[in-house]
């Protein structure tokens, strides 16, 4: 599995509910699986460089015993790379 933030500008976006605003960026990557590849918008408080990605933890949740993607939280790679030498350093 390989994820790719494509090279497109993001977009700004606002979601307003019960008089709470939230501002936040649309961004559009792709998933490869097997060599089959599949565009996904995505949306992040901050735009996210283009290049390979990896989901974050966050994103996965358990219900009713089974493994769940429910939001999905991209990483850029150069930045997950940076922060696993840290936290195996914590252990």
């Amino acid at each position: 599995m390989q994820i790719e933030i494509l090279k497109r500008e993001p977009e700004a976006a606002k979601f307003e509910r019960d008089g709470q605003v939230r501002h936040y960026w649309k961004q559009w990557a792709t998933l490869t699986v097997d060599g089959l590849p599949t565009s996904f918008e995505f949306s992040t408080d901050e735009p996210l460089p283009p290049g390979p990605a990896v989901l974050s933890p966050k994103s996965f949740g358990v219900a009713n015993g089974r493994l769940t993607l429910s939001r999905a939280v991209l990483i850029p790679q150069a930045a997950a790379v940076r922060t696993a030498p840290a936290a195996a350093a914590s252990k």
